[in-house]
């Protein structure tokens, strides 16, 4: 594969712009205070005001310090070829010759001028630095004069970072910057520091403290920065990808701007990377055009080219991924678990492999792609002629690989929009549609959604698209859609037929269950490199011009290092869950490469499950005891059953399918933020992915380790579990995301909740999933959930799990049998019955006379006090009558089928 020859070079220029604000976490820190080089650098890098005779600012000093301290773990900046910068002149021995001061336009003055820039590439770093934050000008020139505080009243140490999803508001007007009470803490980003904290508890009121937790960060980003791997410093996008995900950890809640009082709501994450994909488009976009001069470098200064298009905003979207993964064959429930997480990661190694191939074509360095979740990605790319070709070749490319392999019931569409620097900014601050960045988001989504009906492209194919499949194997077995290409010997005495695409889909489950939780993404031509063995599985499909083997980090450390030093090794991800055993999930999430949070959770055999035999009735060859292998989904559907008093094995053996996604995202995306700005639409993506992708699989693997993860990411999530730990889950769930969201209460999911049997065909699960879903989504209001067919509002679901608790209580105390349960579900339907009708039937407007006749019967036969059944009498019509089906009609179907199928023989 040939790799664009301005890819170093952009990733240079993407680094500088990513190293910009470095020196805000070192100088809250702390770092260089008392540093006599400090002093210089305040002259050289920060607005000096006379008014005061103070300088502003001084961050940018402290980016140049940094920078120089960072130096011996970044890749060689100095020696080689640094272009489009100037080198830095060293003495013999390699230091820093301080008679020769640093040419004007090395990396490091580019990086830290960014508040008085110069040169051309100083501006081109300073205009990404505004344009990301949507900053008018006159707005910005304000910000540039001001004071180290924030809108909050905190000072620059002590302020924390706001939320955006406090701020989220599709009615009314904008809330008070200090009327605002939530925060992130500010620490190294784990699964628990992603939720907000109330103000009081995380932000100091004075500075030592609050430096003292800058300090604590920073010393972990210096140590962390050694743990990325030296060989892979030979190559700077690979390199960067590391640095990316490093620099998230620790930066994650640490506020970018905290100056002339503005809100602290963006990370400094956030910004850098999105400071780091304007400027990489932004400088190609010149330099294909030879606008790379002084008289440019002014009209980037006044902006007077700011309507000129320089950016193309790509999108790329993975299409059919329900069909994809839910694709039906012949095989055997021992083997649909594996291949439901082999499926949903590979749609996740589809779209990373796309968005990879359009970053290589282009020369674009990784910070470029600034989307990334769920099979959606988003790149910032120079508008020139040369990338409008590319990606017109690329699409074409994605097209005819999916037709020949997925035979269209997949494929990665890709759409494209030109963007100036004025279509980023707020303009004059109104909310959404009306601002100019809500104006691009929404062409953007337009586009989108052209680009979904066009897939085929049958107007230009003649209405021709797949070309003959050779069925001669017959189908897949794993997948009946798609033709075999192989037979192999299926281990009982015949044949399997299969087809390469379901065969690696197995191995990516089996390199699941054996611990190979990184991923090697080499130049297809360098695939003879990667030797497979226990450590090292090579999938046997090539991705568009890209060979992946999953491996163990000390795998990817050591032997492929040569790899990274010719340029064949394009990536290496960490994509591990979370620690289980993080029992307060408080530990960092970067372990030295770069983090793709895809992997989701699955259930595994544990040691004391041999034991437990006669809880799993299900055919034998669903029965896994291999300790760490995956359980079946049979196994799956037997966890909910426990021993009744005599030891019996009591319980419905069915599997809980949940799925769900976040309600009316789309408009909270498009008008829910006043004033959006690039970095902000940016954090928000990544923060609604942080719940599914991140939070949950920790929360799964520590207190739901039955649940299965098909898929969890973006704003949706499809889980599948033992039936009633599913409910138990999904109540649990919405009171996380509500927490998450800092209580919002325009912020929620619906969700759907499908009972099913464990040798249902998976298409049918997720259709009855998706049914249920829908009927939560049509609820008015949404914010719903529905399950065995009803749907409720969130906030009766914990009277649904409590109500079905009492019912287990009941049944305890007055040995309440399941023929008297079984009949209440008649009294629901004549409730609803006489409720709905205009002159219902007679029988149905007695049915509380007659639910008295039931209990009282009932109880005549359990409770001989005469007193005492009168009492119970009087409770049963109160907690099943009157709170129960009165007041909660057909949806207390809920808790009465719960009963009725936790106290089943199977």
């Amino acid at each position: 594969m040939t790799i664009h020859s301005a890819l170093d070079a952009t990733t240079r220029v993407a680094l500088a712009a990513y190293l910009h604000d470095l020196g805000k976490l070192a100088e809250r820190a702390g770092a260089f205070a008392g540093d006599p080089r400090l002093e210089v650098n305040l002259q050289l890098y920060c607005p000096y005001h006379e008014d005061g005779r103070w300088f502003s600012h001084r961050h940018a000093a402290c980016t140049a310090l940094a920078i120089d301290l960072l130096e011996p773990h970044l890749p060689p900046l100095v020696r080689g070829d640094p272009s489009p910068f100037a080198a830095r002149r060293r003495s013999g021995d390699g230091t820093v010759d301080a008679g020769a001061p640093d040419p004007t336009d090395s990396l490091i003055n580019a990086a830290a001028a960014h508040h008085r820039p110069n040169t051309f590439l100083q501006w081109i770093i300073a205009t990404a630095d505004r344009v990301a934050s949507g900053f008018e000008r006159e707005e910005f020139e304000r910000y540039n004069l001001g004071r180290e505080e924030t809108a909050t009243g905190r000072n620059h140490y002590q302020a924390r970072q706001l939320t955006l999803f406090e701020q989220i508001q599709l009615e009314g007007s904008e809330s008070e910057p200090k009327a605002l009470k939530w925060r992130y803490p500010l620490a190294v980003m784990s699964p628990a520091g992603l939720f907000p904290q109330l103000a009081r508890d995380c932000e100091p009121s004075a500075n030592e403290p609050a430096q003292a937790e800058y300090d604590g960060v920073w010393r972990w980003f210096l140590e962390q920065i050694q743990a990325i791997p030296p060989s892979h410093r030979a190559a700077l996008p690979l390199w960067m990808d590391h640095f990316d995900s490093l620099w998230m950890a620790a930066t994650h809640a640490v506020p970018a701007a905290t100056a002339f009082g503005v809100k602290p709501e963006v990370s400094l994450y956030d910004h850098s990377r999105t400071t780091a994909a304007l400027a990489a488009a932004l400088w190609r976009w010149h330099e294909a055009n030879g606008r790379t001069g002084e008289a440019h470098a002014q009209a980037l200064r006044t902006r007077s080219d700011f309507d000129v298009p320089k950016f193309l905003l790509v999108q790329g979207d993975f299409f059919g991924i329900q069909d994809f993964i839910f694709a039906a064959g012949g095989q055997t429930q021992r083997q649909a678990a594996k291949l439901l997480r082999g499926r949903s990661l590979q749609v996740s190694l589809f779209t990373e492999a796309a968005a990879l191939r359009i970053l290589d074509a282009l020369g674009l360095p990784p910070t470029s792609q600034v989307i990334n979740a769920a099979g959606k990605f988003l790149i910032v790319a120079p508008d020139t002629v040369e990338s409008r070709s590319t990606l017109e070749r690329l699409r074409g490319e994605f097209a005819a690989w999916f037709e020949s392999r997925a035979y269209g019931m997949a494929g990665i569409g890709l759409a494209w929009e030109p963007a100036c620097c004025n279509d980023f900014l707020h303009s004059g601050g109104q909310r959404g549609e009306a601002a100019s960045f809500g104006r691009l988001l929404q062409r953007l989504h337009h586009s989108l959604e052209r680009e979904k009906y066009r897939r085929f492209d049958l107007a230009q194919r003649s209405g021709v698209v797949f070309h003959d499949a050779d069925y001669r194997l017959g189908p897949c077995a794993w997948n009946g859609r798609l033709p075999a290409d192989r037979t192999d010997d299926d281990g009982q005495g015949g044949t399997r037929a299969s087809c390469a695409l379901s065969r690696d889909q197995i191995r990516i489950g089996e390199a699941i269950v054996g611990g190979l939780d990184r991923l090697l993404v080499v130049d297809e031509a360098s695939r003879a490199a990667l030797a497979a063995g226990n450590s090292l599985k090579v999938l046997e499909v090539p991705l568009f011009g890209y060979a992946l083997a999953f491996t163990r980090s000390e795998e990817a450390t050591g032997r492929f290092g040569a790899l990274a030093g010719d340029g064949a090794l394009r990536r290496c991800w960490d994509f591990s869950a979370p620690d289980a055993d993080d029992t307060e999930g408080k530990r960092p999430l970067f372990r030295g490469y770069a983090r793709r949070f895809v992997s989701g959770h699955v259930p595994r055999v544990a040691a004391g499950d041999a034991a437990l035999n006669e809880r799993y009735v299900i055919d034998g060859d669903e029965l896994i005891e291999t300790v760490g292998e995956l359980k079946t989904l049979g196994m799956l559907a037997c966890e909910d059953r426990v021993p009744d008093e005599d030891g019996r094995w009591r319980g419905v053996v069915s599997l809980g399918v949940l799925k769900g996604d976040i309600d009316d995202l789309g408009e909270i995306f498009r008008a829910g933020l006043r004033q959006p700005s690039f970095a902000k639409w940016a954090a928000l993506s990544r923060q609604v992915n942080g719940f599914f992708a991140i939070w949950l699989p920790w929360l799964l693997a520590r207190e739901y380790p039955g649940v299965y993860t098909v898929f969890a990411g973006g704003d949706d999530f499809f889980l599948v579990g033992p039936w009633r730990t599913v409910q138990k889950l999904a109540g649990r769930l919405r009171d996380e995301f509500a927490r998450y969201v800092a209580g919002n209460p325009g912020l929620h999911f619906s969700a759907g909740i499908a009972t099913v049997k464990p040798g249902t065909p998976v298409q049918s699960m997720a259709a009855a999933a998706e049914d249920a879903l829908e009927r939560a989504k049509s609820r008015d209001g949404k914010n719903a959930v529905t399950c065995f067919g009803e749907t409720v509002a969130w906030f009766d679901w914990p009277a649904m799990q409590a109500a079905a608790g009492r019912l287990e209580q009941l049944r305890g105390e007055l040995d309440l049998s399941t023929g008297y349960v079984y009949g209440l579900l008649q009294f629901v339907e004549l409730h609803e019955a006489a409720s709905r009708a205009d002159r219902p039937a007679p029988e149905a407007t007695v049915w509380r006379s007659r639910l008295a006749y039931r209990t009282r019967r009932m109880l005549e036969r359990r409770v001989r006090d005469q007193g005492a059944r009168q009492a119970w009498q009087n409770t049963l019509m109160k907690e099943l009558g009157a709170e129960g089906i009165a007041r909660h009609g057909v949806a207390f179907r809920i808790p009465l089928f719960n009963h009725l199928y936790r106290f089943r023989d199977r």
